[in-house]
């Protein structure tokens, strides 16, 4: 990827996430994605670069999830945006004040656009919208970076046309991705994220449980270490506690000093184990790991009851 002159970050939101997904991967060649962790903690990211008035600008995306368990977020990710993009259908046009409302909320009055997708044709909305219309999404990201220099933070309406938008086959195959450094967690700014989200953090651990094992998060290192939970009442001493490797399947990036790309790993760690949610590989290593030795000692021996018989007056006793 080039090097920049500048790093603005950027918000994208909207009810829709079939659309929004569509509209950033046909942001073109020079896109650049992480991980999606829309599913874990509510945000994606991905990075491009443009030109915008002979600087080249590195645009950092952070794609918010709408969904209401990732609300009491929003104003997390939102810290240090320079401008958001409001991605709604033709259907729900009117919503478009109430996004505006709630970033001027938590970012201040920066730049926003609202980009209108409609069903018809490109020609057929520049008829009726002329200048309002844009080609592809990427001419969003030039918009809003002039907008961004100049400081100019009315709100302003875009039109495209759905039609314009490649199908997810022809768009994943596009995917690139940048590796950049992570930066050391924020012990507290997680600690309040899980907060949030209904986690108690005690002595910068997370612990959690289930019907088999106890589950320890070190939210200063993301460690995760398990242990059978049937130990906590044995009388035996051969207590197993061993770490549990979960890592990205890629390298990620951070996009500001408030919640970094190692941040992230570590919350969605602590959700996937509540919710049940991690890879089966990461399962069999769990059930080697609280598979008990002594499992068959325990088991009560049943009574063998010896059968006895007796001729007397014609009795049959057991």
């Amino acid at each position: 990827m080039l090097e920049s002159e500048f790093v603005f970050k950027v918000l994208v939101v909207g009810p829709r996430e079939e659309v929004k997904d569509r509209f950033l991967l046909s942001m073109g060649p020079d896109s650049y994605f992480l991980e999606c962790f829309k599913s874990i903690v509510g945000v994606s990211l991905q990075v491009n670069v443009v030109r915008v008035k002979g600087r080249t600008v590195k645009v950092q995306i952070w794609d918010v999830y709408d969904s209401p368990p990732f609300k009491a977020m929003f104003h997390h990710y939102s810290k240090g945006a320079y401008g958001a993009l409001v991605v709604l259908t033709k259907r729900i046009e009117g919503e478009a004040p109430k996004y505006i409302e709630e970033i001027y909320k938590y970012c201040g009055e920066i730049p926003v656009l609202i980009i209108i997708v409609e069903e018809r044709s490109p020609e057929e909305i520049a008829q009726e919208y002329g200048e309002s219309v844009i080609e592809e999404p990427l001419e969003s990201l030039k918009i809003i970076s002039e907008r961004i220099f100049d400081r100019k933070i009315e709100p302003v309406y875009l039109r495209l046309s759905y039609t314009t938008l490649p199908s997810y086959a022809q768009l994943l195959s596009q995917r690139r991705l940048e590796n950049l450094t992570n930066l050391p967690v924020n012990v507290s700014l997680i600690k309040e994220i899980l907060e949030s989200m209904g986690f108690k953090a005690e002595n910068d651990e997370v612990v959690l449980k289930d019907e088999r094992a106890i589950y320890t998060v070190d939210l200063k290192t993301g460690d995760v270490y398990v242990g059978p939970i049937q130990c906590e009442n044995c009388d035996k001493d051969c207590v197993k506690r061993e770490k549990l490797c979960i890592v990205l399947a890629t390298s990620g990036w951070s996009s500001s000093p408030d919640i970094s790309q190692a941040d992230l790993l570590v919350i969605s760690k602590v959700y996937a184990i509540a919710n049940n949610e991690l890879p089966p590989d990461v399962r069999e290593k769990i059930k080697e790991i609280v598979n008990c030795p002594h499992t068959d000692l325990k088991k009560p021996k049943s009574a063998k009851r010896r059968k006895r018989t007796s001729r007397r007056r014609g009795e049959f006793r057991i």
